[in-house]
């Protein structure tokens, strides 16, 4: 049998707008999106304590942290930064969302009121070219993760797919409902690379941050993609 998660729906609850504000109609078309894409192994106790009670572990535990610099969108250039937990919803892959941050004013509301992801406001530096990439994600208190792809080798796009992103998204006049949301695979690959030699690393301490609690233990994998990012509204599961 599967180990369940833990989590509480409640532990991802956030404190809404008080008036929902006005941004393009979704779904967003992006344009020649770039996309950074680790995963790495965590502790399994923490990743359970993290991930909801739907969803089952997998083995070994891991993270995929994605972090997407998307050039062009109907709300202008934006990036955002994406913390998830490996796991299965009725035993078909999945990830779901721990952690999500965004530069972008529009991009958070859009995440809040309809994915659930992302929904806190920070800054993401972000370099990549044909040889490396590297990303440096902080919130409004500082850094909190930093990746590297020293060295990329250019692949066939056909060798990269990525399961769906689930998330909680807060609902409710008063902000109290808790609602379980899926966002399909929303990048169409056109290009891409992998790096044996990428890093994860913490540039300051942050031990509260679920960026950290659910930190590196053994770089799995990483790639760089190229494509058309479709960032669109999140459905119920089913």
């Amino acid at each position: 049998m599967p180990d369940f998660g833990r989590a509480k729906h409640e532990k991802y609850r956030i404190a809404l707008p008080s008036a929902k504000p006005e941004y393009p109609a979704l779904p967003w078309t992006c344009a020649d999106a770039v996309m950074i894409n680790v995963y790495f192994e965590v502790r399994k106790e923490i990743l359970l304590d993290w991930l909801p009670s739907e969803y089952g572990r997998t083995t070994p535990a891991y993270c995929r942290l994605f972090i997407m610099d998307n050039p062009q969108s109907p709300i202008g250039p934006f990036r955002d930064a994406t913390l998830s937990l490996g796991c299965r919803l009725s035993m078909l892959p999945a990830v779901f969302v721990a952690a999500s941050l965004t530069n972008s004013r529009d991009a958070l509301s859009a995440g809040i009121f309809e994915r659930g992801y992302p929904n806190t406001f920070g800054k993401i530096d972000f370099e990549a070219d044909r040889t490396h990439a590297h990303a440096l994600v902080s919130d409004e208190k500082g850094p909190l993760i930093e990746v590297t792809l020293p060295l990329l080798q250019t692949i066939e796009p056909s060798r990269l797919a990525y399961d769906h992103v689930d998330a909680i998204k807060t609902s409710g006049d008063d902000g109290s409902k808790n609602e379980l949301l899926i966002t399909a695979p929303d990048l169409k690959i056109d290009q891409a690379a992998i790096c044996k030699n990428a890093r994860v690393e913490y540039p300051a301490e942050r031990p509260e941050s679920a960026w950290q609690i659910l930190n590196n233990r053994n770089l799995v994998s990483a790639q760089l993609v190229r494509g058309t990012r479709t960032f669109a509204a999140a459905k119920p599961p089913g």
